[in-house]
């Protein structure tokens, strides 16, 4: 029987397919496989415009079908290399050994600096009079959204990731010095975005659940708002709470020893596993569950599709979900945690998930709970991060405080000798 015959072209007169690739937050490239190695090259368009990539993809195409060499020149390696591929060598050699997060922080941080500045070299960037001009240009609100002025912590948080890109290149040693830029002078207590809210006010937050969320809806996600009140776990970590479930939050119970909440390395900034107390507050709220039901998620606030006569699109809602319901459910109580700002354009700022991480911070303070094991309940490397951003105290409330531990209420000593007789003042 004879065999049919292959209809494949012969092979030295295949060419190898071209196709354009998008890498995340980096310029087009063109890939194809080298016919004599059928190794994968891969070829920097050198923008993130889709007319280069196809430009430079039928240029390639035409070369290979001539079996001429279709490899661009080597790169330059130095002040002088262009600044596209300074961040392509930087995404991809320094970038990607850091964390999702602040990888994409730096890469937006960057982004905004390059449309700014424009550069076409890395030495455009890398100069003392460029650092000082996008710093200037940064603090006006230069590429920020509706063009308000940022403050300087932020700014410097942004000039940061952008002196971290240039020490990296002068380590790599593409550039001989790095430039001296002047710090921005920030004062030592940032402001915290938002306030640790009152007993009234989280129960205006209860009240205005079902009016949100639907009756059928509702105990879920008051059961959820109560958690935040008692847990102090942020929002993320509060929905990976689970009786059962591994890699996630768990309580856990043995006789003879306290209660404690389990975190998985999964769930710390420090990639570190740990435990913490578990409130007493918050541990009331996990044994309303009786013990034949404790499995799976403890929390899970229902979809709000219900409403509509819809089903639920997925079983849980992601996080980002459930902080603009409770946003929602804090505007609909009137709860403001931080009026508009003229100056830097910020809306009004209703109550949310954090707020109320904050609240039980301050609890935790007024009930007189050490310092240092307030921080290690909100898992905070030093008491000064909690008192920044979490409990920044009343100097009233502290004063008065310290006059009762001592038995000072009615006389308190000033200096020796003298007395301020508080009764007669």
């Amino acid at each position: 029987m004879a065999k049919a015959k292959s209809t494949a072209a012969p092979a030295e007169t295949r060419t190898p397919k071209v196709r354009i690739a998008r890498p995340a937050k980096r310029p087009f490239q063109i890939r194809y496989r080298d016919p004599e190695t059928a190794s994968e090259i891969r070829l920097s368009v050198g923008s993130r415009s889709e007319a280069d990539a196809k430009r430079l993809k039928s240029e390639i195409e035409a070369k290979l079908l001539l079996g001429l060499e279709a490899k661009t020149a080597k790169k330059v390696k130095g002040p002088s290399m262009a600044w596209s591929d300074f961040r392509e060598e930087y995404s991809t050699l320094q970038l990607t050994s850091l964390g999702k997060k602040s990888a994409q922080d730096a890469e937006s941080r960057l982004d905004i600096a390059e449309r700014i500045v424009k550069p076409r070299q890395l030495r455009d960037m890398a100069n003392a009079e460029t650092l000082h001009r996008l710093q200037s240009e940064l603090l006006s609100g230069a590429e920020s959204r509706h063009c308000h002025r940022r403050s300087p912590f932020t700014v410097r948080s942004y000039m940061a990731a952008i002196m971290a890109a240039i020490n990296w290149a002068a380590y790599q040693g593409w550039l001989k010095e790095v430039p001296k830029l002047r710090k921005l002078k920030v004062a030592k207590l940032k402001h915290m975005k938002g306030r640790p809210i009152t007993t009234e006010e989280f129960e205006r937050m209860l009240d205005k659940v079902e009016s949100v969320t639907g009756q059928g809806a509702a105990a879920s996600w008051e059961y959820t708002l109560r958690g935040l009140w008692e847990s102090a776990l942020r929002l993320n970590e509060l929905l990976h709470v689970s009786w059962d479930i591994s890699g996630t939050i768990q309580p856990v119970w043995k006789k003879g020893r306290l209660p404690v909440l389990q975190i998985p390395h999964t769930m710390q900034k420090n990639a570190t596993e740990d435990s913490i107390p578990l409130l007493p507050g918050f541990e009331s709220l996990l044994l309303e569950t009786p013990a034949a039901e404790r499995s799976g998620w403890v929390f899970c606030p229902m979809s709000l599709q219900g409403r509509r006569g819809r089903s639920a699109k997925t079983e849980r809602l992601t996080v980002d979900w459930v902080k603009r319901i409770l946003s929602r459910i804090g505007k609909a109580a009137g709860v403001v945690v931080e009026q508009k700002n003229r100056d830097t354009g910020r809306a009004v700022k209703y109550a949310s998930a954090h707020d109320l991480r904050r609240s039980c911070a301050e609890r935790l303070l007024d009930a007189r709970v050490p310092p240092l094991t307030i921080a290690r309940v909100l898992r905070h490397e030093s008491w000064e991060t909690t008192r920044r951003h979490y409990a920044p105290g009343d100097v009233q409330k502290d004063a008065g405080l310290l006059r009762e531990l001592l038995g000072q209420d009615d006389v308190y000593p000033l200096k020796s000798g003298y007395t301020w007789d508080l009764k007669s003042s």
